[in-house]
Parts: C-alpha cells; sequence; structure tokens
C-alpha cells in the first residue's frame, strides 16, 4: 500500500489537503490504494520519504496571504537534498472560531491556534477579539484539543474537520481576513513528474556575489518568454548577506527552450539545483475535470 505522510495531528488543513490530493488521484484514474499517514514534523516527512519509508510527502509550500512557508524552504535548501516536487495542490483555506460552547466573541477571554491561522485572522481577531490573549500552539488540532478541555471561554481558530473530531461548536464561521486565502501544498517524493501540458518547474540557487548577477539570470528566463511564477530568497545560513534564491517558472525541465536557459544560466551561479518539473495546480485540475 503506497503511503503518504502529512504533518499531524488528524484535523488540520493538512489532512484536508491530503484527502484531497487523494481524491485527485482517484478522479485522474491513477488511484492506488493508499494510506495518508500523520508525523510530528515536516522533518520527519522529508526524513520517510528519503529513507523510503514513505512513498510521498505533503508539505504546506506557500500562503496566499502570509507568504512562503520559510521551514520547508530552509530544510529543502540545507537537509534533505534527494527530494524532489512531483506535483502541487492549492487548497481553499476557511477558518471557524471554535469552542466547547456557544459564547459571544466578547466574552473569549483566550483565542489559540496555529501562529499562521492567528495571522490570517489578524483582523477579525483585533476588531471582535481584542480582549482575548493570544495564545500560539503547534497545530490548529492542538488548539482545538486544549479548548475542549477547558471550562473557561477559550475559542480555538481551526477547520470545521477539527470542530467535529473534538466536538466543538462553530461560533463564528470564515473568520479569515482574506476571502480567497489559500495554501499551495507541493507532494515531495525521489523522482518528479514526466512532462506534461502545463508544467511548472522549481530551482534553488546561488549567485555570484556582483552587480547585476540575478539580472542576468532573468533575462535568460525572459529572453526565452519563460514566465516566472515565483521567486523568493532565503539566507545561506554562512554568512550575513549571502541568499539563495527559490523560482518556479512554467514549462518542464526537459522542454528544449527550458534546458537552453538552465544550460546558460549555469554560468552565473555558484550553485542550482533543480526542485522538480510537475504538473501546476490548474494543469491538474483540468486534466481530472476531463
Amino acid at each position: 500500500m503506497k503511503k503518504i505522510g502529512y504533518l499531524g495531528p488528524p484535523g488540520t488543513f493538512s489532512e484536508l489537503a491530503a484527502r484531497f490530493y487523494l481524491d485527485r488521484l482517484k478522479k485522474g484514474g491513477n488511484y492506488e490504494e493508499a494510506d495518508a499517514v500523520c508525523l510530528s514534523s515536516f522533518a520527519d516527512i522529508l526524513a520517510a520519504v528519503e529513507s523510503g519509508e514513505l512513498e510521498e510527502g505533503l508539505l504546506p509550500f506557500e500562503n496566499s496571504t502570509e507568504g512562503s512557508i520559510n521551514i520547508i524552504l530552509d530544510l529543502l535548501a540545507h537537509r534533505f537534498k534527494e527530494v524532489k516536487i512531483k506535483e502541487e495542490a492549492i487548497i481553499p483555506v476557511v477558518h471557524q472560531l471554535l469552542a466547547r460552547q456557544w459564547f459571544s466573541t466578547d466574552e473569549i477571554e483566550v483565542v489559540v491556534s496555529h501562529p499562521q491561522a492567528l495571522a490570517q485572522c489578524r483582523g477579525f481577531i483585533e476588531q471582535y477579539l481584542y480582549r482575548a490573549q493570544k495564545k500560539e500552539v503547534i497545530s490548529t488540532a492542538e488548539a482545538a484539543r486544549l479548548v475542549s478541555l477547558q471550562q473557561e471561554p477559550w475559542a480555538a481558530i481551526g477547520t470545521s474537520l477539527v470542530a467535529e473530531t473534538f466536538n466543538l461548536v462553530v461560533i463564528t464561521g470564515n473568520v479569515n481576513d482574506y476571502p480567497e486565502n489559500a495554501t499551495r501544498f507541493v507532494i515531495i517524493a525521489m523522482q518528479d513528474s514526466k512532462p506534461v501540458p502545463g508544467c511548472k518547474t522549481s530551482l534553488i540557487l546561488s549567485v555570484n556575489d556582483r552587480p547585476g548577477a540575478l539580472s542576468d539570470i532573468l533575462i535568460e528566463f525572459a529572453k526565452r518568454q519563460i514566465n516566472l511564477t515565483h521567486i523568493e530568497s532565503r539566507p545561506t545560513k554562512s554568512r550575513l548577506g549571502d541568499y539563495l534564491f527559490f523560482i518556479d517558472f512554467e514549462g518542464h525541465r526537459e522542454d528544449s527552450h527550458v534546458r537552453n536557459a538552465l544550460s546558460c544560466i549555469k554560468d552565473y551561479t555558484i550553485s542550482m539545483r533543480i526542485l522538480g518539473s510537475y504538473p501546476a495546480h490548474s494543469a491538474a485540475k483540468e486534466r481530472e475535470n476531463s
């Protein structure tokens, strides 16, 4: 049985993403019997994929309101250099305000959630829960668990799934500040995907410390009409002022114009690693519905 790892405990957006991914595989005709396994850390998921204990792992990569998940970028750049991105899935994020029983928002004394969830609901909290103490925990599921044990008027921010798990009521629905809030998850494995229409490629690279070094790289993409979809910098962790660049662009590494661009880019880099080529979410969704 195929094993796919996600960050536990159950009830988080990672579990929702894992369910979505399995359902997409089934609808796309690529389904094989699979088991979604929750692990306690992102590093555990990556290590299990590298060791072969898991065939695939599901990791949150980028949120539409809070940006990239830096711990994932750092793990891929510095610790787990063999894994590849083989697919992506974009999951809508809808936060709910949950409690053991119904309370009005001005009665809530403590609001608990994962730091990302609290950040994505900052406006709601400032307007309606300004008297409440904010408490950060490791997951929205852990927040729900803590609230389920409290007799005091505590509330958690989490999913409707976790509300069912811990028998909580929804005080207020859709409390995230931006209605289009979504998280991009990546599916990692030891091999990326074969070329299909609508692929993306992800790179990590470092550039020479000279004026225009990054510009030279971007020009090589522009000359070939390759559309960049994401660019992000992270410290190399070796010297202050040194950075790695994470770049996503349209096209598969085996496409001739992409191969040509990557060959030219090497002349401007200290190091370059292809994280993977894989179907973009929109392309995978089209194939699912066809």
